[in-house]
């Protein structure tokens, strides 16, 4: 009964918060949010901890120094995914023209792709600033996106009304039939996928240990017969935003002799991708979440 009561003063502290990335230019917007993270950063020891743990795991070579390095240069990108989070509901067409960049191989990808007419499984990661990706998905695409919802109902529909501003179509995460269904009617669905699964998930290698990890997209493609996209979706300079996009394929039925078989070859796909993107830009991981927390029993 209390935190139903605490849910109007929370969702008040929220959206104080959220208000200057409203009426703010967009490269103000920039330099605010790391400004904001600049202030948390001598504070947040638990999550320099955590990342620093992380960092340490996923390249042995590195040393000390560098990982502090890297902490820092971590946290210096959460600033940035804060301002695209919070300001990427004013996202237009126009900005995209002028912010978006996209190399030729990945443009080649994503028209041929287009032309084909299927059912995308867009699989990301908490990687680069993903937050612009939902948006994006709207303006460029036949979108649609899984969310989570928060506990707190005002939290929830505020967060709800920013993503779906650019005409995303946003299914709850419990209804995995409704996302079969937009997959066959052609839809590009993004996967957050990189989250730790606990022990609805299946252990496969990350960044030198076993991760606990959904197998949502590669079940969701092995049904439909969607193709199977992975996005990254990187911070760049003076505000630019690099997609690069890797093609995964269609899921081969054939490949293996069992459906669980499949299923792990193609979450391994994807999660290989992304080790490799995180490889060659590993400021840009949000190592402060516990991707590893739940480890194979002993």
């Amino acid at each position: 009964m209390l935190k139903k009561i605490s849910y109007p003063f929370s969702f008040l502290l929220v959206y104080l918060f959220y208000f200057p990335f409203k009426i703010l230019p967009y490269r103000w917007c920039l330099s605010y949010g790391t400004f904001l993270t600049s202030l948390i950063f001598p504070i947040a020891k638990k999550h320099r901890k955590i990342a620093a743990d992380n960092i340490r795991f996923a390249f042995p070579e590195y040393t000390e120094e560098e990982i502090k390095t890297l902490v820092r240069k971590s946290f210096h990108h959460m600033g940035i995914l804060l301002a695209h989070t919070l300001w990427a509901p004013r996202m237009t067409r126009q900005w995209l023209d002028r912010y978006l960049v996209l190399d030729e191989e990945s443009l080649k990808i994503e028209e041929e792709t287009k032309k084909q007419g299927v059912g995308v499984v867009l699989i990301s990661g908490h990687f680069g600033t993903w937050e612009i990706l939902v948006q994006f998905l709207g303006i460029r695409m036949k979108g649609g996106g899984i969310y989570k919802k928060i506990r707190n109902p005002f939290v929830d529909w505020l967060l709800y009304k920013m993503r779906a501003k650019n005409g995303i179509k946003l299914v709850p995460v419990e209804e995995s039939s409704t996302v079969i269904k937009m997959l066959k009617q052609g839809y590009w669905v993004g996967f957050g996928s990189d989250q730790n699964a606990g022990k609805a998930g299946i252990f496969v290698p990350f960044m030198n240990r076993p991760a606990s990890t959904f197998v949502g997209p590669a079940l969701m493609a092995y049904l439909t017969g969607a193709k199977m996209l992975y996005y990254s979706v990187l911070a760049g300079d003076e505000g630019k935003v690099i997609v690069r996009i890797k093609e995964l394929g269609f899921v081969d039925k054939k490949l293996y002799p069992t459906k669980e078989e499949v299923l792990r070859h193609y979450t391994e796909v994807w999660t290989k991708t992304l080790e490799e993107e995180v490889a060659l830009f590993p400021e840009q991981y949000f190592w402060v979440h516990r991707r590893w927390r739940t480890q194979p029993p002993k």
